[in-house]
């Protein structure tokens, strides 16, 4: 999508090649700074005579010139200026080289540096239409120039630069994006399984503790109404010394997904270790709305059974911490409040939650 840059962004930073204000005077700048090469290497004795150069050069500062006018007033449309700053760059270009003669020989680089530029500013189909329109119309200001028209291979060499150096370079530039990106991608994949629960698929402890930060910092900002749970399983350890392993990890998976679905869309689970997971409930509602989440996830885990084995029943206790809380300001207290209410839950028969006080 082309973005134009209005007159006013233009102004604050005037040599931002990024832009279009910032490019305009960029181009008036180089001019005049050749204009002054010119003139000591005139006095100097370094050339002969400025008589051919004073044509083509003039011609070139006054394109400048009116350009930055054309983009200060906004005339035409962007895409449209784009376009035609294109063409005008390479044609009026090619038209002070066939006028300057051998002292536009030090600046004949300059059209392949603006379709690489347009390349690197517009996109490739720019870069195409740049170096295209730079090598014909130069090409053909070279062929017809006197002081170029004996030289047919170094015109050739010219012609042939300002048509490929653009590609190669837009190609390097693609590539290089390319390699970022994938780059990217490969750290937000490490990121995400850096934060993620190999067993269950949840958060992990890391994950846990990065989303509780960020519920603190919007707590502390915006005073939202928040809770955090701690959940203990009720009769996991007994599983697993009796099933093994392997069983106690199937009810773990198990576990997760059921309090996944119960919070989906209100809160964020994570088995922060064991048998022991945590949510970050992101806006609470109302206690009320609360109260029948955590209802919900014991009702979720103590409805589960182990194949064959009925005299094995899985619970779940639950401590909540309520946000904003004036002596829960931090993770730390946030987590002894809620490991204390889950003890409690636990102590009092279990398979019941406990709040801290609102």
């Amino acid at each position: 999508m082309d973005i134009p840059v209005t007159a006013s962004q233009s102004k604050v930073f005037p040599l931002n090649l990024g832009s279009e204000m910032g490019h305009a005077c960029f181009r008036l700048t180089g001019t005049v700074a050749f204009c002054v090469y010119l003139a000591l290497a005139y006095f100097s004795g370094h050339l002969g005579s400025l008589n051919n150069a004073v044509v083509g050069v003039s011609a070139y500062l006054a394109f400048s010139a009116i350009w930055i006018a054309v983009v200060g007033l906004s005339l035409l449309t962007f895409r449209t200026r784009r376009m035609l700053s294109i063409v005008l760059d390479q044609v009026v270009f090619a038209f002070a080289i066939y006028h300057a003669g051998d002292a536009a020989a030090s600046v004949i680089w300059a059209s392949v540096v603006m379709a690489i530029g347009n390349g690197l500013r517009n996109g490739t189909g720019y870069a195409r239409l740049s170096s295209v329109l730079g090598g014909v119309s130069v090409g053909i200001a070279l062929s017809l120039s006197p002081y170029w028209h004996t030289s047919k291979f170094v015109i050739e060499g010219i012609v042939l630069s300002i048509l490929v150096l653009p590609a190669y370079t837009q190609m390097l530039s693609q590539q290089i994006a390319q390699a970022k990106r994938e780059m990217q991608q490969r750290a937000a994949r490490f990121e995400s399984a850096s934060l993620t629960d190999s067993l269950t698929g949840l958060m992990n402890r890391s994950g846990f503790f990065q989303c509780l930060q960020k519920l603190i910092d919007d707590v502390a900002r915006n005073g939202t109404r928040s809770a955090v749970m701690l959940i203990d399983l009720d009769g996991f350890k007994a599983i697993n010394d009796v099933c093994g392993h392997a069983a106690g990890d199937e009810v773990l998976k198990h576990v997760a997904t059921r309090l996944h679905d119960c919070t989906e869309g209100t809160g964020r689970v994570a088995r922060i270790g064991g048998d022991e997971f945590g949510i970050v409930v992101a806006d609470a509602s109302s206690l009320a709305e609360l109260e029948r989440l955590a209802q919900s996830l014991i009702d979720a885990v103590s409805g589960m059974q182990v194949a064959g084995r009925q005299d094995l029943k899985l619970g779940a206790s639950i401590g909540i911490c309520l946000l904003p809380d004036d002596d829960c300001r931090d993770e730390t207290r946030i987590m002894e409040t809620a490991d204390r209410l889950m003890y409690q839950a636990k102590k009092s028969g279990k398979n019941q939650y406990r709040i801290n006080p609102s």
